[in-house]
């Protein structure tokens, strides 16, 4: 196993949630494509050495979890977690559909259990300040919501991004607090331990 560099950041959650979306809106950087429909992040995990803020980070963007396939992406992701030091999980919800999924739940329960996890409720733009907090008292870990694409509709309304020095400076409490913190600090959650 080669040592880790820099503090290693896993960004987690179904297809087409916002994933890298997500990595592109706080690296400002255009790093990992996207786009609407089928799966554009290949089967695997992508690191990429970059920078969030002032934070030098490697960031690894995870193939989709899909329907029918958990199985055989929590063995993918177990392997992985066995071969790589991780320092963070950021589990991507889509909030769109104003739903936690039974799925989404069971594996950031277990991942709490031994990684630092933070959630992101994407593609919040259309969620009331209520809807946002009741999805968040259904994750157990601390949860915020983002929008990562500023986007002008067909009806001439707009939406703007939003939540990213949120994300940002939840990073950087994990990156700057000992590993022997980090557990307890993906305990903390929405609304509560404030």
């Amino acid at each position: 196993m080669a040592k880790q560099q820099h503090f290693h950041i896993v960004v987690l959650g179904q297809t087409g949630v916002g994933k890298s979306e997500l990595i592109n809106y706080l690296t400002n950087e255009p790093l990992r494509a996207t786009g609407a429909g089928l799966p554009v992040t290949e089967k695997g995990f992508h690191a990429t050495d970059t920078k969030i803020a002032d934070m030098v980070v490697t960031i690894t963007d995870a193939w989709g979890i899909e329907q029918g396939r958990l199985a055989e992406w929590q063995k993918s992701f177990n392997k992985f977690q066995k071969n790589h030091s991780i320092d963070l999980v950021v589990y991507c919800i889509d909030a769109s559909t104003a739903r936690v999924q039974a799925t989404d739940q069971h594996l950031i329960t277990e991942m709490t259990q031994t990684l630092p996890v933070i959630a992101v409720l994407t593609k919040a733009n259309t969620l009331t300040q209520q809807q946002i907090y009741d999805m968040a008292q259904l994750i157990p870990c601390r949860t915020i919501a983002v929008n990562s694409k500023a986007e002008r509709y067909f009806d001439g309304t707009a939406s703007t991004s939003f939540g990213r020095e949120r994300v940002i400076d939840a990073i950087r409490t994990y990156y700057q607090a000992p590993t022997q913190q980090r557990r307890f600090l993906g305990g903390i959650r929405f609304g509560k331990n404030k």
